[in-house]
């Protein structure tokens, strides 16, 4: 299918409506393979026009074929943008006459009634949602909403394909099929990733990948973090519109006050902590205007429409590559140029690293949950509550249609199945499958609320000074460095833990005031990624692009040479863990957090190391061990973490980790197991020491 063969009706919107000339390339790409009926993943960064790439054939079938609701389903992971999509596709309905409807928990009831009545043509709505609609309607109702089906946009599939909400969506898309027609036709819309074919095969056994290969240039900047210098750029872009990206919500009320009392500029602030009307009415007066700051957290990440960025600046350096992109990508929508400039605090190597990958055009890969058992314990229930007199067979394959659930088999099943027999979350009745006494002791409240809503958005907890909200920190941090005593710095500030809720993700603090050695975590965000943190190794040795240097202050320069001065005085090379013994044990991977603690584990179960305190680039502690005892350690560690029962032995850590609230029902041995393989990189470790070895250093200290 190509442009000129469009229904003429949707041409003259395209044109005289929305002002387009011509189609970009990425939107003629996805109209030739969703118009061949592949299924379709579209990779593009923020304000490519994916959206249109994905909408533009979809509305040609509807206006071409007179296709009857409900026709398409789009599929979001946040409300704030269902809401901004569903303005957005207002104004396409209108145009053609056709009904959009929007269904999340803030939509009234009446609205929702109506639309079972009468469904309308394009249905928005989020995973849970979609959940509720399955198991609170009767076949009938869901025939009548889901049968004449051909089309499931799912936006931002990048943000659910690691998460529980991911593996929940992923089944949900198979388990709809049960009263559609047809099979629908898959779409999703990406940010740039690593491994697209990977996350096209997580949503569709076969298709195309389609992505926008436009030329887009990335220019950057690096500065030292101070009040001064701060005040200084943002000045530059008084008359721009510019963005600003911010590690907490403390961070962002911090800023927003600066900048709102020394500048004479429109500022707005966003974060979670604001009221939903407050953000969007921040939200459209910055869409609104042509020059104007808007502080925030991470709420404007993803695609919310917020109008031409000129500038984005990042306060503290992102940790991963496609976080970097996916905020960056927000500028250059007119020029094709992304303009960024990342603030660092003690961060230059960090900062460098992920500006010298983004340009080399080296991401992260997505990693996609293998044997989420936690999440088919929750789909087994819920298609209980979904089916009228299911047999076990009936549950089995109609989840066996999902990708997530690919490598569970039969025997999986009867095991599973066989433990929520045991402990009454089921019933036998002949051939039948019912829910037990334990499931509705355990979920029932609130008419089985608790069911519904299970899966937390993201892994982090909340600080909470009295009631005044701090800021978050990545559920990683608190789970194995955190306890009850600890010091940390959130927002510049000192604090010290009075209490962690792992059950509702709060950690209560007060201030710090004793001189305790605090760890050098700042930012409270998503731990340093693997391949972030090993090119900060290969800069320290000079294997990149020098000519990067020059768009760093001098300030931020002079720390990365002088830490490349240090590892060359050291004599390191590729292939060397530096290691130095003092007061501390100092092992510097460069694998990231969540392989550093993994190897102070290690260390903690074989020889009882104490007060770790781990880095991105390092794993230290206190013992009283020489270099033989680390060297042989290391040496065994792929022995140790391959035994069966190693995630057992961490069992202090993971216990605490509660991650959703189906885990705490499998057998402790499966839990243990699979909160291992998300609170550490035990495949990254084994990467690391088959290509790393350690040796001795005296004067390496970053």
């Amino acid at each position: 299918m190509s442009a000129e063969s469009l229904n003429h009706r949707l041409r003259h919107f395209l044109a005289n409506r929305l002002g387009w000339r011509s189609l970009r390339d990425v939107q003629k790409s996805a109209l030739e393979a969703i118009g061949r009926g592949e299924d379709t993943l579209i990779v593009a960064p923020t304000a490519s026009g994916k959206t249109e790439a994905a909408l533009i054939p979809v509305f040609n079938s509807i206006l071409s074929e007179g296709l009857p609701p409900v026709s398409m389903l789009y599929v979001s992971p946040l409300k704030a943008l269902i809401n901004d999509m569903h303005s957005r596709l207002e104004l396409w309905g209108n145009h053609f006459n056709l009904e959009v409807m929007k269904w999340h928990g803030d939509v009234p009831a009446n609205r929702k009634r109506r639309f079972i009545e009468n469904p309308s043509d394009i249905l928005l709505i989020t995973p849970e949602s979609l959940e509720v609609m399955m198991i609170n309607r009767s076949r009938a109702e869901k025939e009548r909403i889901l049968g004449n089906l051909r089309y499931i946009i799912v936006d931002e599939i990048h943000q659910f394909i690691e998460a529980d909400r991911g593996v929940q969506l992923n089944s949900l898309m198979a388990r709809l099929e049960r009263y559609t027609w047809v099979r629908p036709q898959r779409i999703g819309l990406s940010a740039t990733v690593g491994n697209p074919e990977e996350v096209l095969n997580w949503m569709s056994p076969s298709g195309a990948v389609v992505r926008d290969n436009a030329e887009s240039r990335l220019q950057y900047r690096i500065f030292e973090l101070n009040h001064h210098k701060l005040l200084e750029v943002l000045r530059r872009f008084t008359g721009k519109k510019v963005l600003i990206f911010v590690p907490s919500r403390r961070e962002a009320e911090k800023y927003y006050n600066i900048i709102r009392k020394c500048l004479d500029v429109d500022v707005f602030i966003h974060h979670s902590s604001i009221n939903r009307d407050s953000r969007e009415e921040a939200e459209e007066r910055f869409r609104s205007v042509s020059a104007a700051f808007m502080v925030n957290t991470s709420t404007l990440e993803l695609g919310i429409d917020v109008g031409d960025i000129d500038v984005v600046i990042h306060i503290r350096s992102p940790t991963s590559v496609n976080r970097f992109l996916q905020r960056t990508g927000r500028s250059g929508r007119r020029r094709g140029l992304q303009r960024t400039i990342i603030f660092q605090e003690n961060e230059a190597l960090t900062a460098l690293s992920v500006a010298s990958l983004a340009l080399s055009g080296r991401l992260e890969d997505l990693r996609i949950p293998v044997r989420p058992l936690d999440i088919y314990f929750h789909q087994i229930l819920s298609s209980v509550f979904e089916l009228e007199k299911p047999t076990r067979g009936d549950i089995y394959r109609g989840l066996g249609r999902a990708h997530v659930f690919s490598d569970l088999d039969a025997e999986d099943f009867r095991h599973l199945v066989e433990f929520m027999v045991e402990n009454d979350f089921l019933r036998v009745h002949g051939p039948y499958l019912h829910h037990g006494f334990n499931f509705e002791k355990t979920f029932g409240k609130m008419n089985f609320l608790e069911f519904y809503t299970v899966f937390p958005p993201n892994y982090e907890f909340t600080v909470k000074h009295r009631t005044k909200v701090i800021g978050s920190l990545d559920s990683f941090f608190v789970v194995t460095y955190l306890k009850v005593g600890r010091g940390f710095i959130l927002g510049g500030e000192k604090w010290v833990v009075k209490d962690i809720d792992h059950e509702r993700f709060i950690v209560r603090v007060k201030p710090c005031t004793r001189d305790a050695e605090i760890p050098d975590w700042s930012s409270g965000g998503a731990p340093t990624t693997f391949e972030v943190a090993r090119h900060v190794y290969d800069i320290l040795l000079g294997d990149f692009d020098r000519g990067l240097l020059r768009w760093l202050d001098p300030g931020s320069q002079a720390r990365v040479q002088s830490c490349m001065e240090m590892a060359s005085a050291e004599g390191l090379d590729h292939g060397m863990i530096p290691v130095r013994i003092g007061k501390r044990i100092e092992i510097n991977t460069f694998a990231g957090e969540r392989v550093n603690a993994l190897i102070s584990d290690v260390f903690r179960l074989e020889h009882g190391v104490y007060d770790i305190s781990n880095s991105a680039f390092t794993s230290s502690f206190r013992a009283r061990l020489d270099y033989h005892d680390i060297e042989s350690t290391l040496r065994d560690i792929p022995a140790i973490i391959s035994e069966e029962d190693f995630p057992l032995r961490l069992e202090d850590n993971l216990d605490r980790f509660v991650k959703n609230k189906f885990i705490e029902h499998l057998p402790g041995d499966v839990a243990a197991h699979m909160r291992y393989s998300l609170l550490y990189r035990p495949d990254e470790l084994l990467r690391l020491l088959r290509d790393n070895g350690p040796v001795q250093v005296h004067d390496f200290k970053l």
